[in-house]
């Protein structure tokens, strides 16, 4: 699972219940937006020294993007 493996790489330990429902929530959100937008989709990915791989989807990629954004932003991420 996604979730998962961002967890244990970022957090170092897996998720609490209801930390894995909000993620799971805000991807699916996140998810059917920019498969609604996707420019702002192929926009976001693009940013940075590196280039998305042309065989993702770039909706996709954009809203995994911004998961790990949010769990990157923890405090808990933050200060370890």
């Amino acid at each position: 699972d996604a979730l998962d493996f961002i967890a244990e790489h970022v957090l170092c330990r897996p998720l609490k219940k209801a930390e894995k429902d909000i993620l799971l929530s805000s991807h699916k959100d996140l998810d059917q937006f920019y498969q609604a937008h996707a420019d702002d989709a192929k926009e976001l990915i693009a940013v940075g020294e590196s280039k998305a791989d042309s065989k993702l989807n770039p909706a996709q990629l954009a809203a995994w993007t911004m998961v790990c954004n949010q769990v990157m932003n923890l405090d808990e991420s933050l200060t370890k």
